[in-house]
């Protein structure tokens, strides 16, 4: 019995054992896991460590956040009252706009009918003015800026023979060439509508007559007024003027052969008078008392005056009618200043002036008749003289310029020229009103003929003058041979 209950007993402590056996190694397993799990979340507690310390700089940092976001919130509540304003001040702009659109469409109305009113008067002022353009007698252009044509008159189309949509557009230099009165062309930069482009304010061609070229290239004789148009201070065409002076070149002429015949009659009885008195005054027809030489002294000067006058007035006829030929040959022109000088020696002492002579070096011999430059240098130095007060000074120069030219100079301290004068002075029978009471013998032919014979041998003369103060005069003069019709004198 006893060994069957030991036998029971070995086989259950046995089955005990090896549940005992299977126990520990279940709980050996166990443990082994509980060490792992234990290292796992020894690593997830210093990663939660790590979040914790991230998740405390967070709060920090929301913190200074949430300051931040605290002073916006309030700068917008700042910006908020400041929009409710301007919401405010837009809304009454907005009805201040209305107010002002209404207002300005009622203007605009009004204004529109005002321009329409405006637009049918301008309309109407410009028919009136382009039909009184149309119907001067005088020939109009207008050009811009760079001498195009930009209007023509009716009398233009119908002295030159072009028609408006013939040239418009195009350089009315090109189109309508200009000549001198020899029939040599005038250069681009000469025409007066160049230096009326090129800034001169005003160029009247009156007293020199030109011809203008037709389109079939017949000419005519033309006086012509040339203005600039500004605009805003600057230029931006030029108007001309012209007409033909055909029938008063014709009249003039006749005038002029008038003249001359009349002088020539006239110069027979003054010869006379002339030869009588120097009889009566030598005594060649008896002695006569103080008292009738002193009338007949004074007889003779008047005739001498109306001698010399009547010269003068041949001369003037001779030049234009183109007979006043002189002839050329080299002169001295140093010389003849001088011997023009000593004759005024008398004249020159009497009012008491002081006259100086300068005279560049090597001056050479110039071709021209010396018998006409005399008679210019006579006249300049005797105007000079004669219009320059007592005690006064004059200066006479002769110069070279580098265009190979002699520059006859006299400048004097006298009475001067009225500037308003100044396109005058070398118009026939023009004397200046500041000295027509200071000498009353003057013609106001000598810078007339003066002028004239400059020009015909090929040569300028122009002056500088200031009331009062005094005039300089200007003869240019070529040294080569000058130019006769337009061409040199040798024919070239």
């Amino acid at each position: 019995m006893s060994t069957s209950n030991d036998k029971k007993t070995i086989a259950t402590s046995a089955s005990i054992a090896r549940k005992l056996e299977v126990l520990a190694q279940e709980k050996e397993t166990a443990r082994q896991k509980l060490v792992v799990t234990a290292k796992k979340l020894a690593a997830t507690a210093k990663e939660n460590e790590s979040i914790r310390r991230k998740l405390v700089e967070t709060a920090k940092q929301l913190a200074v956040t949430a300051k931040e976001k605290e002073v916006a919130r309030r700068k917008l509540v700042v910006t908020a009252k400041r929009l409710a304003v301007t919401a405010e001040e837009k809304e009454s702009t907005r009805r201040k706009l209305v107010v002002t659109a209404k207002e300005l469409k009622r203007l605009y109305g009004t204004l529109e009918k005002k321009v329409l009113r405006r637009t049918k008067d301008l309309e109407h002022i410009r028919s009136r003015n382009e039909a009184i353009l149309t119907s001067i007698g005088d020939g109009l252009v207008v050009v811009d800026k760079e001498g195009k044509i930009s209007y023509i008159n009716k009398s233009f189309e119908e002295m030159l023979g072009w028609k408006t949509q013939e040239i418009i557009g195009k350089s009315m230099v090109e189109v309508v060439p200009r000549e001198d009165l020899h029939g040599v062309e005038v250069s681009f930069k000469e025409r007066i509508l160049t230096q009326v482009l090129a800034g001169q304010k005003f160029v009247a061609d009156l007293t020199n007559p030109f011809y203008y070229i037709r389109k079939d290239k017949s000419r005519f004789p033309a006086s012509s007024i040339v203005a600039p148009v500004i605009l805003n201070k600057k230029i931006v065409g030029a108007v001309e003027v012209f007409r033909d002076i055909t029938k008063e070149k014709g009249i003039d002429k006749a005038k002029t052969e008038f003249v001359s015949l009349a002088s020539h009659q006239l110069r027979t009885p003054l010869s006379t008078v002339n030869w009588y008195s120097e009889m009566l005054l030598t005594g060649d027809v008896g002695e006569i008392s103080a008292e009738q030489k002193m009338y007949l002294e004074e007889i003779y000067k008047g005739n001498q005056r109306m001698v010399d006058l009547v010269n003068t007035l041949l001369d003037v006829s001779r030049i234009e009618l183109g007979t006043f030929d002189g002839e050329s040959k080299p002169t001295n022109i140093v010389g003849l200043v001088e011997s023009v000088v000593d004759e005024q020696k008398l004249q020159v002492a009497e009012k008491k002036l002081k006259i100086s002579c300068i005279f560049a070096v090597n001056i050479p011999l110039i071709q021209v008749d010396p018998k006409l430059l005399r008679m210019v240098i006579q006249n300049l130095l005797s105007n000079s003289i004669k219009y320059t007060p007592e005690r006064g000074r004059i200066e006479v120069a002769l110069l070279l310029d580098d265009k190979k030219n002699v520059i006859f100079k006299i400048t004097d301290t006298g009475y001067g020229i009225p500037k308003n004068q100044y396109d005058k002075i070398f118009t026939k029978l023009f004397r200046a009103d500041n000295v027509i009471g200071k000498d009353t013998e003057g013609t106001g032919l000598g810078l007339y003929i003066a002028k004239s014979i400059v020009e015909q041998s090929g040569g300028k003369l122009w002056f500088e003058s200031e009331e009062n103060k005094g005039s300089t005069f200007y003869a240019s003069l070529q040294i080569g041979k000058p130019k006769k019709n337009g061409v040199p004198a040798n024919g070239t």
